[in-house]
């Protein structure tokens, strides 16, 4: 399947970027995996590879014959694009400052990251009352619970290089890398929910036609 192999690339090349970069994931974020020492180029095709296997979700899920509104299709066709743009247009740094790249590339990462758990939210009414909805409720929450945790460690980032200096013990407790790696963990845990689901629609709708043809 389209979806699974793209999401599978992206993962193996940001992980292969983790293992080759000096950068440290725990203080890191991803974006500034985009200024490195080694692997240059691979944050963005790791990037772009998971936004091409979300947009292959979104065609599983209609092809698949999942009831999804049309709130969802168009939070997945979001969190697809911020993903791309965040791929296109880098972050900006001090050791290569893009200021204009680097202010569309944060609101593309905020894009992103509310419209995929928004999108998970969307199925649940239409899936209410089977199996699958139970499924996307447990990925849910722990991907609503991460994002949280980002939001607010992110936060503290952004206070402690403003010079605020209590912010700078609630970043060591609090690291960014990590709650982002983490998000990223559910969002991808929810994509790979969606594509079972879809499968396993698919699954059940097919015998059910094959069960309603009429024998000779």
């Amino acid at each position: 399947m389209t979806a699974v192999a793209a999401i599978a690339w992206g993962l193996f090349t940001i992980t292969v970027l983790h293992i080759i970069s000096s950068h440290d994931p725990m203080y890191d974020t991803l974006s500034s995996y985009t200024v490195t020492d080694r692997g240059e180029g691979m944050l963005g095709a790791s990037v772009l590879s998971l936004a091409v296997g979300s947009v292959a979700v979104l065609g599983a899920l209609i092809a698949g014959g999942v009831p999804i509104t049309a709130t969802t299709r168009i939070l997945l066709v979001l969190w697809a694009l911020g993903l791309a743009l965040a791929a296109v247009f880098p972050a900006s740094y001090p050791a290569e400052p893009k200021p204009v790249s680097g202010e569309i590339h944060l609101y593309s990462c905020l894009v992103a990251f509310a419209s995929l758990p928004g999108a998970a939210i969307t199925m649940l009414e239409p899936l209410r009352g089977t199996a699958e909805r139970a499924l996307v409720v447990r990925w849910l929450k722990f991907g609503l619970t991460a994002v949280g945790l980002f939001a607010l460690s992110f936060l503290f980032m952004r206070l402690n290089e403003a010079g605020i200096p209590p912010f700078g013990t609630l970043v060591e407790l609090l690291p960014v890398g990590v709650t982002q790696r983490v998000t990223l963990i559910a969002d991808v845990a929810l994509l790979f929910v969606m594509i079972r689901i879809a499968v396993r629609t698919e699954t059940a709708r097919s015998a059910v036609l094959a069960t309603s043809v009429p024998r000779p």
